[in-house]
């Protein structure tokens, strides 16, 4: 079983390649942690000044609040899913 906290195998297992996990390069240089450290931030200031707020809101008014998150988490991933593109992949 191969280390999964700084590769991971993409799917060639005849081949033995494997990538790096990109969260691991990330944290492999200044520039990175810089950037990682700011979405962590600025992304938890989102959840608890605008997010949290309104889902206690949601909840108050009788509403589903994990509707609202579901929501949330699927955008995430789209949004994910429109980003993630190799540095050297034509955009």
């Amino acid at each position: 079983m191969s280390d999964m906290s700084s590769e991971t195998n993409d799917g060639a297992d005849d081949a033995g390649s494997s990538k790096p996990i990109e969260r691991v390069v990330l944290s492999e240089s200044g520039e990175g942690r810089q950037i990682s450290s700011a979405f962590v931030a600025d992304f938890g200031r989102f959840m608890s000044e605008t997010v949290r707020p309104v889902l206690r809101q949601i909840a108050i008014d009788g509403g589903d609040p994990q509707l609202v998150v579901n929501g949330l988490a699927e955008l995430l991933r789209l949004t994910a899913d429109s980003i993630e593109l190799p540095a050297s992949a034509e955009r």
